[in-house]
């Protein structure tokens, strides 16, 4: 494999990674720091069944999109230095620079739309049945982060490759997270 190549390859993997934390971290700190009310308020459709569920809590919502916010803003203060170290070995496009540089208005939008992302899925798993804490892999693994892409688009929208990437990053990273919540009994399902 050519040396510029591999370079390439290893910065469409790290930009990946660095456009998906916002996320990320706003999708799995509800686990962590949730509890307390539930955003719904114990509301019921007509439908007869609740809009989001208990595991919704206001708390959740909050700490996930303040975290997620302040790792963008984490992002931010090192990229110029991630973005020095780059052109040692890279071109680095419009394209990688504005990924790189995702600004924390990028991250808040980011975290914001991973948890609506993850409240449409629990509300739409409600309209058909499924329990809360029941499996919908679309919905579940890929659900949040396309709704986070969705919120970012005004500001941001990242080429296809990076998309990609993102989305296989974040279907191992669900199945890893999930596992590890669950085995650290921070979960009551490992999905």
């Amino acid at each position: 494999m050519d040396v510029a190549m591999m370079y390439e390859e290893v910065t469409l993997l790290g930009l990946a990674l660095w456009l998906g934390l916002p996320a990320w971290i706003a999708n799995s700190m509800p686990v962590i720091f949730g509890g307390g009310r539930p955003i719904d308020n114990g509301r019921v459709l007509s439908d007869g069944k609740r809009l989001f569920g208990d595991n919704k809590t206001i708390r959740g919502f909050i700490a996930g999109v303040v975290l997620g916010t302040l790792t963008s803003w984490a992002l931010n203060m090192g990229a110029p230095y991630v973005r020095e170290f780059m052109t040692e070995y890279v071109i680095v496009t419009p394209d990688m620079d504005a990924i790189l540089g995702i600004t924390v208005l990028g991250g808040f939008l980011l975290s914001f739309g991973t948890l609506i992302g993850d409240l449409l899925g629990s509300f739409l798993k409600r309209r058909v049945d499924l329990r809360g804490g029941a499996p919908a892999l679309m919905l579940d693994r890929l659900g949040f982060i396309i709704m986070a892409l969705i919120f970012l688009a005004p500001l941001l929208t990242p080429a296809p490759q990076y998309v990609a990437v993102l989305i296989l990053f974040t279907l191992a990273i669900h199945w890893v997270s999930n596992v590890a919540g669950y085995l650290l009994k921070l979960k009551k399902t490992p999905w």
